[in-house]
């Protein structure tokens, strides 16, 4: 596959300088989206932004702020190829989440006499292994010391000593950021840092009921199968990520990071009632309760899994993650909302109505 002309994406016409490219999986996304911008913003860096439809209103809006938007595909290696060559920093990010809301994809699970959550699995796990095959065969020695970043999260199997086996959409990500980076591609692996992101501040719009169900006496009541007082990171997906993420790159390679303030679900509720005026208890349920109340019994078992799991041995599996507060002991600046303000950016009233 020949690679395009990309010639002028890292030129300063004003100052004859040539500027770092920055490339963007999943450009238009909430974490990708929030990547582009924050490095925009910096006038050293031109931003490639990846996306499979570059004529979509997002991709439009991209490159209205000065971003190169080129299509990707995570299923097409050779494209992955060619928009990762030159590329001083790339940021990567999948999506396990997707084939739960895509026919063709429920169908080919049933057609593999496979549950969309394995399925979907085996999606993120396949489209993780093709960037990072695409970006060390493309950019390894473009890329700056700590230019590869990747979006991950904790393994469920290995943090919870096996009780957690099929905790996916934790273990697809983990699986490849770091293990199959670090076992197949050393040299990227060697300029690779990972970031773990919280539960994200907007998360109740798919599971609304679970979060703010409003009972007959105008007060409202927070479920989930999960230890009321346990700490769990939240985070403003798309407000902060490209903050944190351009802060971590100014650290050296080989660390992990987690994105989001630590909050009990009991802190979550009481911020929520602070920023909206209404009342609201937590109750802890059973993990059945949360399958049956979800709009579909795959995603609410994977859902119920994840908030089992924050609750022992913990959303991060304990592991020793870098937050905000140690990038800026380092010096670096990362402004980052707290929950409370990140609620209050929000428009609560269907929910309250």
């Amino acid at each position: 596959m020949a690679l395009p002309d990309h010639s002028t994406s890292g030129n300063n016409a004003a100052t004859g300088a040539t500027k770092k490219l920055v490339v963007v999986v999943g450009a238009t996304g909430n974490q990708g989206g929030s990547v582009a911008r924050r490095f925009l913003r910096d006038p050293q860096y031109a931003v490639r932004g990846l996306t499979r439809d570059p004529s979509s209103a997002a991709a439009k809006e991209l490159e209205a702020l000065g971003a190169e938007v080129v299509r990707a595909d995570l299923d097409d290696v050779d494209s992955l190829k060619a928009a990762f060559a030159g590329a001083n920093i790339i940021f990567s990010v999948t999506n396990y989440w997707e084939p739960f809301f895509r026919p063709d994809s429920r169908a080919r699970a049933r057609d593999l006499s496979m549950t969309c959550r394995r399925y979907a699995y085996d999606v993120e796990y396949r489209q993780g292994k093709n960037i990072a095959d695409a970006a060390a065969a493309a950019a390894v020695d473009s890329l700056d010391d700590n230019g590869f970043l990747a979006s991950t999260l904790s393994h469920a199997g290995r943090c919870s000593g096996g009780k957690f086996k099929d905790l996916y959409h934790f273990d697809a990500k983990a699986d490849v950021f770091p293990d199959y980076v670090t076992a197949a591609h050393p040299k990227l692996a060697a300029k690779m840092s990972c970031i773990h992101t919280g539960f994200f501040t907007t998360s109740h719009r798919m599971l609304p009921g679970a979060y703010f169900s409003k009972l007959p006496d105008g007060t409202f009541e927070m479920c989930f199968p999960c230890s009321p007082d346990k700490p769990v990171p939240h985070l403003d997906v798309n407000a902060d990520t490209g903050s944190f993420v351009y802060a971590v790159h100014q650290m050296p390679p080989g660390k992990a990071y987690m994105a989001g303030e630590y909050l009990s679900w009991s802190e979550f509720a009481s911020a929520w009632a602070k920023v909206t005026g209404a009342t609201i208890r937590y109750r802890e349920i059973s993990f059945d309760d949360l399958v049956d109340q979800a709009p579909d019994r795959d995603f609410g078992i994977e859902v119920a899994l994840m908030f089992a799991y924050t609750s022992e041995p913990g959303y991060d599996g304990e592991m020793e993650l870098l937050k905000a507060e140690d990038l800026r002991k380092a010096g670096i600046d990362c402004p980052m909302l707290t929950v409370e303000e990140s609620l209050a950016r929000q428009e609560w009233a269907a929910v309250l109505g």
